[in-house]
């Protein structure tokens, strides 16, 4: 028979044990729950991500270090090349895609297609409802602001531009450049529109503006050397990027800006599913959202990440609800009033 003392020490034990449990971190839970999924991650072996641009490429590399036991490819196009790549390979039955880092107007395809996972990751915790996809198959992460960038030797400060309106001046006619790729200039197109009318747009076009027909890159590379002195639809994360490079640049928001958004998303049939859980929780959270901040100029949508100098007013194009249609309004006036665009 056990005596009272020995069974009160047996109970006072096993609330100590049970109170432990319940008031075990959160972060330890998560740290658990991270080693549980790169376990899962390291017998794959492997992870293909569907993407564009170059920007990802810092990301990919801290997510190489970090899991080193994971193969890492990508395939890089624009994003109609890469859900039209997406949706014919699957219809072609081979799904070999895992995960996606893509604007959301490129994933409402894949998602009609029935291409995409819902995300169950612990980070959505810290993202607002605004950048969540009605079903979770995919996060907003980070945002870049399209707006007026020049080269400060160029064009000083005091002289660029304010304001769209001060575009229309006749000292800017036939010197404004215009970033000519289909997409961006229909947003462009986009933005004016709704924050200025058309019949501004229309004023606009008649200063003649420059269209570079290459990448957005190169176009930043234009106004880092001075060959594009003044860009009206620069990315705010080129100019941020060439200025730490040392180049004589800066970016402004003369009106509502349009902001490009860049979502993570898993592959329904991921050939790698827990790799490429392992990897929307690692872009997701604190050590890539860092780096997409403070490293490449964009801006986080992480609620704990905020940028101070985010201007007040910005348009979020692709989740209009008749967006469709409004984009190839866009692309048709891009094709009348602008000389030069290919």
């Amino acid at each position: 028979m056990i005596s009272r003392t020995r069974s009160w020490r047996l109970a006072l034990a096993t609330l100590l044990i049970s109170l432990a449990s319940m008031l075990r971190s959160p972060h330890a839970s998560a740290v658990d729950a991270e080693t549980a999924a790169a376990t899962r991650a390291r017998e794959e072996g492997r992870l293909l991500i569907y993407t564009v641009g170059a920007q990802i490429d810092p990301l990919i590399a801290a997510f190489r270090a970090k899991y080193p036991f994971l193969t890492v490819q990508t395939y890089k196009a624009d994003t109609v090349e890469v859900a039209r790549r997406a949706i014919e390979e699957h219809e072609a039955g081979v799904d070999e895609v895992d995960a996606y880092e893509l604007n959301d107007y490129g994933l409402v395809p894949l998602l009609e297609a029935d291409l995409l996972a819902p995300l169950n990751s612990p980070e959505l915790a810290h993202y607002p409802p605004m950048a969540i996809e009605n079903g979770r198959h995919w996060v907003v992460m980070r945002e870049d602001l399209i707006s007026l960038g020049f080269n400060t030797t160029s064009v000083k400060p005091d002289d660029a531009p304010h304001s769209n309106a001060e575009l229309l001046d006749t000292k800017w006619k036939g010197k404004l450049g215009l970033y000519g790729e289909s997409t961006a200039v229909a947003h462009w197109i986009g933005t004016i529109i709704l924050s200025e009318g058309e019949a501004f747009l229309r004023k606009l076009a008649a200063q003649e503006p420059v269209v570079y027909n290459t990448g957005g890159r190169a176009v930043a590379n234009l106004i880092v050397s001075g060959e594009a002195p003044i860009v009206i639809n620069a990315r705010r994360s080129h100019m941020i990027a060439s200025q730490r490079d040392g180049a004589k640049v800066a970016w402004r928001a003369i009106g509502p800006v349009y902001a490009t958004v860049s979502a993570i998303a898993i592959a329904r049939q991921a050939a790698h599913p827990n790799a490429a859980a392992l990897f929307a929780d690692f872009m997701l959270g604190a050590q890539a959202q860092t780096i997409y901040r403070d490293d490449l100029g964009y801006s986080s949508m992480r609620d704990d990440m905020a940028r101070a100098d985010d201007p007040g007013e910005k348009l979020y194009l692709g989740s209009r609800p008749k967006f469709d249609q409004e984009y190839e309004d866009w692309s048709r006036l891009a094709g009348q009033l602008l000389k030069g665009r290919r």
